[in-house]
């Protein structure tokens, strides 16, 4: 029998006082990691946890304060709650 796999998207939105969204999805979160900005996602541990770029490769920075190369699960690629430190 084969096992279906259910989308691992985070429900977790966060707004501002105005109602705007503060989160973004992947594709936006990736771009300000471009423009040399820490992202975290709300469905992490902590926010020693965060992403950013060094050396054009993407690292997550955990609370042990090392970095590791970030792999990517779908459930990251299909977020939609991340936001800027």
């Amino acid at each position: 029998m084969k096992k279906i796999m259910e989308k691992a998207i985070s429900p977790v939105i966060k707004k501002n006082k105005d109602g705007k969204k503060l989160t973004m999805n992947f594709s936006q979160a990736i771009s300000k990691i471009l423009e040399s900005k820490k992202v975290y996602k709300l469905e992490w541990e902590d926010k020693e946890y965060y992403v950013f770029m060094k050396d054009d490769v993407l690292l997550l920075h955990k609370p042990d304060k090392k970095d590791y190369q970030w792999v990517l699960s779908r459930g990251d690629l299909e977020g939609i709650d991340y936001i800027v430190l």
